[in-house]
């Protein structure tokens, strides 16, 4: 397959797994948020889902050992634990109650998010740091996001770097 430049596969080389989501998977987690999630973000989960990135980002998978939507609806815990942190950002605290958790950080419990647009705008993604709550918003959706970590380095704070690209899950259902 050929890489498209910007592409989360520009960023991450071929694409690990053989088989996407099927769309009443995706269907499913988009009924439950009732919208469509961006594309770039079901690419990325579509290709590499269900695994760990950079040796601590853990990407859930529709049909993975740890499901997207079961993962997704844990969401409350979220608000639980982040809802009493000031200065939360405007696009954050506008969108409070539609954050889509996408992948958390194994080191250190911080958490990615979707932020949903505001009246024509693009999805943005949020990181929301658990061990000095505060958040980080990057404009630019996932693939700015993968492309800050990749191609700039620009880890966020606190997260190590030197892990593996991509590491399946063990005992992944997706192959």
């Amino acid at each position: 397959m050929t890489e498209v430049p910007g592409s989360i596969e520009s960023l991450l080389g071929e694409r690990e797994r053989v088989r996407p989501a099927s769309a009443e998977s995706w269907r499913s987690v988009e009924v439950w948020l009732g919208r469509e999630l961006p594309p770039d973000y079901k690419d990325l989960v579509d290709g590499y889902g269900d695994a760990v990135l950079l040796g601590h980002l853990f990407l859930p998978h529709p049909e993975g050992g740890d499901p997207r939507l079961t993962f997704m609806q844990e969401r409350r815990y979220f608000h639980f634990a982040y809802g009493e942190v000031r200065n939360i950002p405007e696009p954050v605290s506008l969108a409070w109650d539609q954050l889509v958790p996408w992948a958390y950080h194994d080191w250190n419990g911080d958490v990615c998010l979707l932020v949903p647009p505001l009246a024509g705008d693009d999805w943005t993604v949020a990181v929301a740091f658990r061990q000095c709550p505060e958040f980080l918003v990057i404009h630019g959706g996932v693939t700015e996001f993968m492309r800050l970590l990749l191609e700039e380095g620009k880890l966020s704070r606190g997260w190590p770097s030197g892990g593996p690209l991509w590491k399946s899950m063990a005992d992944s259902p997706v192959v």
